[in-house]
């Protein structure tokens, strides 16, 4: 009996080793972009959702937004205009061709899927959605890739829907 015990106690010191994390060493931080990095954050595609006004112009809010909230300590944006017309699909390669003529680290590609205002009071839902590429300009390598779309009552606003989405990708690129 006293042979089963000590088997058993070992086989849990075993398994509580296993499982377990030794606090005294920190987690490991594997951020996408490393810091002190610039990021140029193009004006994002404006959606194209037939009749629906509030896509134009969505692209340059939607990219001005990102450009904010990914900026900190440890990454440095910088905000570009878009070298074709808002509506127009900036392919992956085009944007980090700009990103190098503008002497950036990476480029932040994206189109709005989504951008919805409703008038105060009406009960409706407000939306907002993004397709973002992290690209890398040294060899054109997609880091990272996120598409979001997300709804809040009429109390809020397609803005602070985005303002939460790229709080989402600075998380994910810091690896926070």
């Amino acid at each position: 009996m006293r042979r089963h015990l000590w088997l058993l106690a070992c086989c849990s010191a075993l398994l509580a080793a296993a499982c377990g994390s030794d606090p005294s060493k920190p987690e490991e931080h594997h951020p996408k972009v490393p810091p002190g990095s610039k990021i140029g954050i193009i004006a994002f595609q404006d959606c194209a959702i037939t009749g629906q006004e509030d896509c134009e112009g969505s692209g340059l809010i939607a990219g001005s937004i990102f450009a904010v909230e990914l900026n900190d300590q440890q990454l440095v944006t910088v905000s570009l205009s878009r070298p074709v017309g808002p509506k127009e699909q900036l392919s992956d390669a085009a944007a980090v061709a700009y990103g190098k003529s503008q002497g950036l680290d990476y480029v932040l590609n994206g189109q709005v899927t989504d951008f919805y205002r409703v008038a105060p009071m009406t009960f409706r839902d407000e939306r907002a959605g993004v397709a973002v590429h992290l690209l890398r300009v040294s060899d054109g390598q997609e880091l990272y890739f996120h598409a979001d779309r997300d709804t809040k009552n009429n109390l809020s606003s397609p803005e602070k829907i985005l303002r939460n989405i790229a709080g989402d990708v600075k998380d994910d690129i810091e690896d926070n």
